[in-house]
């Protein structure tokens, strides 16, 4: 077993035994107004440990906590570990076109939380990182400390800057300077394009450094005004400047090899930059490095300490300290240790998170929050089920985590806002982050609830423009059905006038037939039938002879007519 902080040994060993002598040899209040066998007969002393007990407890668990504080461990082995890196400088334009605000709160805030962004999701990169406008300055050199980067870049301080004018050389110049060693030269500037048309000297001065240079254009091409300390700049003839991209940049970009993207709040643009450096660039290994592997035995001498600190703070009367002992040494092996030890469960799941196994930090932090149901294990279990996608799930643990401390309020809150928004409820996010702005109001909140606002009201305007969309195609498909209709009415109708007129046709031709029939039979009696029929019907007249009339005579006038 060894020490991995022996100095806390040496620091605070000598003066916890000057204190321990003090406390010992300090006499009561009393002993100066009372004497000693007066004091005998008047005290009444049930109290099993005493006094002297007391301190000597106090003193063990105070030697006990300064050992823990040394770190002793127990050396496991040696391990080796292959690292590798690409090298790259960030430039951050911060000229006064960078305070515009069509990116909220401002072009250089989001410029700041991309870089974070691409900090986080690029572990590999070995990063320097300037800052530039008519001039440059050196923000961090050359560094794979994530932590560090982004601490600086959050914290850039304008102030002492020249913040007039945009000189694209700058970067390109320092870049040269910082990947003098490196085999593969990368620049990554952010920037809104300045006011430049013609980059053919900075494509020149790419060329001839072999440099790739990669454009985050951070701005929109109907652009915004620019403000400073809530005031609009206007030019020298009182008109409002308004900046907009410069999208003549990208030449830069595609004539050095590098590549062009246009930032968004809602995109894979950091992912996509951070892929294509990838896919172009190799990483160079580093020296091995052997690390020494420990198991750490801290919690010992810990659990122990508490153990005495609970018999020095507690009054045990005599009978009642031996089954105390007996009852707490019973309940150690499992009640006790758990509470006490899940401190390793604890370090094993951050490790997990940390290495974003998120899977196996999952079901550590669960184990965690079946034996102790704190709010930061339950609040930790929602933050790996967030980092999975499990937004429901995740959802639910926040709701549960009971907060006291207004820090793990305002994160509950937060991370709430944060799962309503990847699951679509931006009314629910828009709620959460409120509440959160309440407690503190920072950029991140302000940021998230105006995007989240932004994304209502979008989504809103799509469902206006479903519903149009609807009703249109109902009113075309009503129209349709109508012009159906009256088609299928007239055909009905023409229908029914064909089928009158093929009624009578079909009378008449049946008419004709009947006719024809007839005649045609006519037509088919012979002659030497008619000449028979003939004689039969002269046999059947009647024989009978002429009667003579009897009728007056009529005399007439010579000329008068007889009609």
């Amino acid at each position: 077993m060894i020490f991995l902080k022996p100095e806390y040994l040496y620091m605070m060993l000598i003066p916890a035994l000057v204190l321990f002598y003090f406390i010992t040899m300090q006499k009561s209040v009393l002993h100066e107004y009372f004497d000693s066998k007066v004091l005998e007969k008047l005290r009444f002393d049930n109290d099993a440990l005493g006094k002297i007990g007391r301190n000597m407890m106090l003193f063990m668990a105070l030697l006990l906590m300064i050992v823990a504080l040394a770190r002793p461990v127990k050396e496991k082995g040696e391990v080796q570990i292959k690292s590798k890196a690409i090298d790259m400088m960030v430039a951050l334009d911060v000229s006064k076109s960078m305070m515009a605000g069509d990116f909220y709160p401002s072009r250089l805030a989001f410029a700041k939380k991309k870089f974070v962004e691409f900090v986080d999701s690029f572990k590999e990169a070995n990063i320097g990182v300037i800052a530039f406008s008519a001039e440059g300055f050196l923000v961090s050199p050359m560094t794979q400390d994530s932590s560090t980067l982004k601490y600086l870049v959050n914290n850039l301080s304008l102030d002492s800057m020249s913040l007039a004018g945009t000189d694209l050389a700058i970067p390109i110049q320092k870049g040269e300077a910082f990947l003098k060693k490196s085999k593969e030269k990368i620049v990554i500037i952010f920037t809104d394009g300045g006011d430049s048309v013609d980059f053919s000297e900075e494509i020149a001065l790419a060329k001839k450094y072999h440099e790739s240079i990669y454009i985050y254009a951070v701005a929109t091409p109907q652009g915004a005004p620019i403000e400073q300390k809530g005031v609009a700049l206007k030019d020298k003839e009182g008109n409002i400047v308004i900046t907009k991209l410069n999208s003549a940049i990208k030449k830069l970009a595609f004539e050095s090899g590098g590549a062009y993207i246009v930032g968004n709040y809602e995109d894979d643009s950091i992912a996509l930059m951070v892929e294509d450096i990838k896919k172009k660039f190799k990483t160079r290994e580093l020296k091995e490095k052997k690390i020494k592997e420990y198991q750490e035995l801290f919690y010992y001498p810990l659990s122990l300490a508490m153990l005495f600190l609970l018999f020095a703070f507690h009054s045990f009367p005599k009978r009642g300290l031996s089954i105390m002992i007996a009852l707490i040494m019973i309940a150690f092996p499992k009640g006790l240790e758990a509470k006490v030890f899940d401190f390793l469960d604890i370090s094993k799941a951050d490790r997990a998170y940390e290495k974003k196994e998120f899977q196996k930090a999952e079901a550590l932090y669960q184990e965690i929050v079946k034996s102790n149901k704190s709010p930061e294990s339950i609040y930790a279990l929602a933050n790996t089920q967030y980092k999975e996608g499990k937004y429901k799930k995740a959802l639910k643990n926040y709701h549960n985590v009971i907060a006291t401390k207004p820090s793990l309020q305002y994160k509950k809150a937060f991370n709430i806002g944060n799962a309503h928004f990847k699951l679509g409820a931006y009314e629910e996010a828009i709620k959460a982050y409120e509440r959160a702005q309440k407690i503190d109001n920072n950029e991140d909140v302000a940021h998230n609830l105006a995007l989240a606002k932004k994304k209502l009201k979008e989504k809103k305007q799509k469902k206006q423009q479903k519903s149009e969309k609807k009703q249109d195609q109902k009113k075309q498909k009503n129209q349709k059905n109508d012009s159906k209709k009256s088609e299928q009415k007239q055909t009905k109708q023409e229908n029914k006038g064909d089928k009158k007129e093929s009624k009578k046709s079909q009378k008449q031709e049946k008419k004709e037939e009947k006719k024809k029939k007839k005649s045609h039979k006519k037509a088919e009696i012979s002659h030497k039938e008619e000449k028979m029929w003939q004689e039969h019907l002269e046999q059947l007249k009647p024989k009978t002879m002429p009667m003579k009339l009897h009728m007056k005579r009529i005399e007439r006038m010579a000329d008068e007519k007889p009609w």
